[in-house]
This record gives structure tokens, sequence and C-alpha cells, in this order.
């Protein structure tokens, strides 16, 4: 557990707010591309009797939140104590 001051700890807040935010207008976009963009592309493809549109924006989306919901545990966050130095909470 990091000793961060209080501005840290906003900053590190906010920075994992953002992050989380963009993370998810990522996995929302991947969906919509994928989902309208295959169908446009091509409609009538199937995958195990669905749709290709279907199964690659559904579970690709899935796949790809847990990819970067990992990368940003790993990556963004940071285990903080959120008590200040006289032990009340932040």
């Amino acid at each position: 557990m990091q000793k961060m001051s209080e501005k840290e700890k906003f900053t590190q807040m906010n920075k994992e707010a953002k992050m989380t935010w963009i993370i998810g207008f990522i996995v929302m976009a991947f969906w919509w591309v994928t989902g309208f963009g295959l169908y446009a592309v091509a409609p009538g493809a199937m995958i195990l009797g669905i749709p290709a549109w279907m199964v690659v924006s559904c579970f690709g989306s899935w796949f790809l939140s847990i990819a970067l919901v990992y990368w940003l545990v790993k990556n963004v966050f940071k285990d903080f104590d959120l008590t200040d130095e006289e032990g009340g909470n932040f």
C-alpha cells in the first residue's frame, strides 16, 4: 500500500475514473462498430447458426472488456489508504 498525500490521492482517483470511462467508451464503440459494421458488410454471415455480427459484437466486447479491465487493474489502479493521517475516513 502506498503512502500518498491528499492531493496525490485525488489525482490518482481522477486518473482511475477517467481511464475507466475511456475503457467503457472503447468497449461501447467496439460493440457498435462490430455489430452494425459487420452486419452492413456481411448481413447473412453465420457462426454456429447465429448471425456473425451478434457473435463478434457480443462475445468480442465481453472478451475485450475483460482484457481492458485486467490492463486497467495492473497498470492504472494503485492500492492506497483512503484514511487521512489522523485516522479518520477520507
